[in-house]
């Protein structure tokens, strides 16, 4: 799994790569936790464009992610695999999915 954490104009930009599974989304989550503070408030855009895999602990993040940057969150390029899980769960009605 890998990730990147990038802040523009326009908010905060976090891209993911891999398989986000339970081992890889704790490592994930500590990282994060760091900088959470950078997503208070701003728009934000988790690119899961590379995402081939997500498991319960990859959902429980991005649930965290939106809490902390409230609302305004943007999910793109979802696959179809990962868009019918969001789906399932219902979590397509949490998100803005692009």
């Amino acid at each position: 799994m890998e990730f990147n954490i990038a802040e523009n104009a326009n908010g905060v930009s976090i891209k993911f790569a891999g398989r986000l599974d339970t081992m890889s989304a704790q490592n994930v989550t500590e990282q994060i936790l760091a900088t959470a503070e950078k997503l208070t408030g701003k728009a934000l855009n988790i690119d899961c464009r590379e995402l081939e895999y997500i498991s319960s602990s990859g959902i429980r993040l991005f649930l965290f992610l939106r809490k902390a940057a409230g609302a305004n969150v943007t999910l793109t390029g979802v696959r179809p695999e990962i868009l019918q899980i969001l789906k399932v769960t219902k979590l397509d009605t949490m998100f803005t999915i692009e």
